[in-house]
């Protein structure tokens, strides 16, 4: 009896949980060009257009979870990427969040030498003060077969009802991360100015100036690109 009392319980609750999954779902579409395809301060082509589909769902006033996917292509055909993610993220208090992620990169077609498929494994901790937040990432690349770990500072600033400002400014250090040493990969300073005409769209332009340091500086070069993104959400 204490057995089917037990998985009663245990199927109400997980029910439950099954129940606010989709009652609090929200679904957002983006399409987006980049006039360069810059990731981490590696240049892997001009002129990327990418779209996403993604989910994202708050289990409780604590604990939310989301998934997506993402495709970008080139112009010129030399690049086809499709990338499947999911994480969960817990919101501790009113300053601090932290979350872990997992990311499928399928290399359908690249210029560079790769294995058709990447396992990405990350984390965050972010803190946050009203306009300002800063977040501490670390990635594990299986393809890189090292780690990249990135501070981010941005500052969001409302200018009015439907238009901001974004200043963003990120640095990452390379362990092992396509490198054969340690030591100093990127810095990357973004400029956008996100407009929503309306409550379930989002329209965003942004410029960006990426810097190739230490680790990488021999074989990449400095980059400024622009680009723009509309979000619908549902």
């Amino acid at each position: 009896m204490k057995n089917i009392i037990l998985s009663a319980l245990l199927f109400h609750s997980t029910a439950q949980a099954s129940s606010n999954l989709w009652k609090n779902a929200s679904t957002s579409v983006t399409a987006s060009y980049d006039s360069r395809y810059i990731l981490h301060g590696y240049d892997l082509g001009p002129s990327l257009l990418h779209g996403s589909l993604d989910l994202y769902s708050p289990l409780n006033e604590v604990i939310s979870v989301w998934a997506g996917a993402w495709y970008g292509t080139q112009s010129d055909g030399t690049y086809n990427e499709l990338d499947l993610y999911t994480g969960i993220d817990a919101q501790l208090n009113e300053h601090l969040a932290v979350g872990v992620a997992y990311s499928l990169f399928n290399y359908l077609e690249v210029s560079f030498p790769t294995s058709a498929e990447a396992h990405e494994f990350s984390g965050h901790i972010t803190l946050s003060a009203g306009e300002l937040s800063l977040s501490l990432r670390d990635l594990y690349d299986s393809e890189a077969g090292g780690h990249l770990a990135r501070a981010a500072l941005q500052w969001n600033k409302p200018l009015t009802e439907q238009i901001g400002l974004v200043l963003s400014a990120e640095t990452g250090y390379s362990f092992g991360y396509f490198t054969e040493d340690d030591g100093p990969n990127h810095a990357l300073f973004k400029l956008a100015v996100p407009w929503q005409p309306t409550e379930h769209l989002l329209v965003q332009p942004f410029i960006a100036r990426s810097l190739a340091l230490d680790a990488i500086d021999a074989y990449e070069q400095d980059h400024t690109y622009g680009g723009i993104s509309v979000t619908a959400s549902f």
